[in-house]
């Protein structure tokens, strides 16, 4: 493994990703080791996908192979890659979180499981406050009422939060968890002064 967190020589993985009308599987060739990684440091708009096999919601039964199916990154739902976690980044670069309950409603599915948001932070700012496209959900639950072929467990998906239409935080195990609690006194007190000398 080199200098990169969860940057190692590039492999195959196989890959399961839902669009809003599709279900496309088969592998990828990709460097990272999370799930989130594949589609968010993605250099283009498409997502190339080798030994495909392509389904339709509306219509299961006509399944189709392809030795390459090209999908449009912006129309990813919901991107799971067998063997991959959402391992955390290098201890120098870790952010302190926690992890939250919730649920969110990407037509036609929905998934429920966990999200880890930030020490400090409420779990809307965990949804909605990121740069990042895709944000990682464990323990995962995807249901759909249009098309219950969709419906099955994973233990890490890749989410795209801003087509997200509906979040909800249905447990949020430490709300009340100050950011007091996850600094030293020592930082605390370097970030008042930081904030004192530009003000």
């Amino acid at each position: 493994m080199d200098s990169f967190s969860g940057f190692r020589e590039a492999r195959a993985v196989e890959v399961d990703l839902l669009t809003d009308a599709y279900r496309v599987s088969g592998t990828v060739l990709t460097r990272f080791e999370r799930v989130t990684d594949i589609l968010n440091q993605l250099i283009g708009s498409h997502l190339t996908v080798a030994q495909a096999t392509i389904s339709e919601h509306a219509d299961p039964s006509a399944t189709q192979a392809a030795p390459t199916a090209v999908v449009d990154v912006g129309a990813i739902l919901v991107f799971g890659a067998a063997g991959l976690g959402a391992a955390p980044a290098s201890s120098e670069m870790r952010v302190p979180k926690r992890p939250v309950r919730a649920q969110l409603g990407l037509p036609p599915v929905r998934c429920t499981g966990t999200i880890h948001v930030a020490m400090g932070s409420r779990p809307v700012d965990g949804l909605l406050n990121l740069t990042d496209r895709f944000l990682a959900m464990t323990d995962v639950t995807i249901e759909s009422g249009a098309y219950p072929q969709l419906g099955r467990t994973a233990g890490v998906v890749a989410i795209a939060r801003a087509r997200a239409q509906i979040m909800l935080v249905m447990d949020d195990e430490r709300p009340d968890e100050l950011l007091a609690d996850v600094l030293d006194q020592q930082t605390a007190e370097s970030w008042l002064r930081s904030d004192d000398s530009t003000g």
